[in-house]
């Protein structure tokens, strides 16, 4: 069954401004909360450790260094991430996440959705 993504509160991390900002839009648009968005691994750490959270999208590289760690974070604490790349080559991605949903860039509205509404619903 799919949740409704009205009122989630997802974290947003990237590290281009206008990507952050467009996602940002994007997801007020379906409803959601959006937590941030940080554009540093250490912002997003923070945030992952204190905030509230249904969900997350996290750029691969954030000012050069990986939000993996972020990832297996969230993941540990049953949080559904959502990676976000340029590259969609599984095998770039440690091996733990390779089979958390990922998230083209550059986004559209409707990859955005079905992203966060498929990393909420549970596996069968």
């Amino acid at each position: 069954m799919q949740r409704s993504l009205a009122d989630l509160r997802v974290l947003v991390a990237e590290d281009e401004s206008l990507v952050a900002l467009d996602v940002e839009c994007m997801l007020q648009d379906l409803g959601c909360q959006v937590v941030g968005p940080v554009a540093s691994v250490e912002e997003a750490a923070e945030r992952a450790a204190t905030e509230k959270l249904d969900a997350a999208i996290l750029d691969v590289n954030l000012r050069g260094q990986r939000s993996y760690s972020i990832a297996e974070q969230l993941v540990s604490r049953g949080i559904p991430v959502i990676l976000a790349s340029g590259y969609d080559d599984a095998k770039l991605f440690p091996e733990n996440l390779r089979s958390l949903p990922r998230l083209m860039k550059p986004y559209d509205e409707g990859a955005l959705a079905q992203a966060v509404a498929a990393a909420l619903t549970p596996a069968q």
